[in-house]
């Protein structure tokens, strides 16, 4: 059971409705951008997402009386930017002139994979147990399955350059 930090257990059916709400909002955004990027350059339609994103926030931070950010705050977010954004959504921008939305966001879901992976290999990082282990194998397995599917002419359902940019992608998230 989810307990909050006041030790209070929400109510079931909101715990059901947070998580519906979160895949539903979730799935609609990798449809909205497969259907973007019909029309609008893939990169263009990232870049002007999170930059018009960013400035409200910028302002509405600055107008609430937070200081504005040092120095190495913008280094710190360049770095981010550049890997989350750059990579993370432009690959998946990208990907999605290749990649059915569905897949796209069944592959990009593999990301939990990669943080269990560096924490591993990382000095002094955790070792995941057998449990985490066969959930990360099983996951990883379904979506190279997923990835590698062919149809009856055994042609491959999935691009593989797009399948390729999302691991980029996931990784960079």
């Amino acid at each position: 059971m989810i307990q909050c930090e006041q030790g209070v257990t929400p109510a079931r059916g909101l715990v059901i409705a947070a998580f519906a709400a979160l895949y539903v909002i979730w799935g609609a955004n990798y449809l909205a951008i497969r259907y973007a990027v019909e029309t609008i350059p893939h990169f263009f339609m990232g870049g002007a997402r999170f930059l018009f994103a960013g400035l409200m926030l910028y302002v509405l931070l600055r107008i609430t009386g937070t200081p504005a950010p040092l120095g190495l705050h913008w280094v710190h977010a360049a770095i981010a930017g550049a890997l989350m954004l750059g990579i993370g959504n432009g690959g998946l921008n990208w990907s999605q002139q290749k990649v059915p939305s569905s897949v796209a966001a069944l592959l990009i879901a593999v990301t939990p994979l990669w943080f269990s992976l560096l924490e591993w290999i990382r000095p002094k990082g955790t070792r995941p147990t057998l449990q985490t282990a066969a959930g990360l194998l099983i996951g990883f397995g379904g979506a190279a399955l997923l990835a590698t599917t062919r149809d009856n002419g055994q042609r491959s359902l999935v691009d593989p350059a797009g399948a390729a940019a999302l691991m980029a992608a996931s990784f960079s998230h």
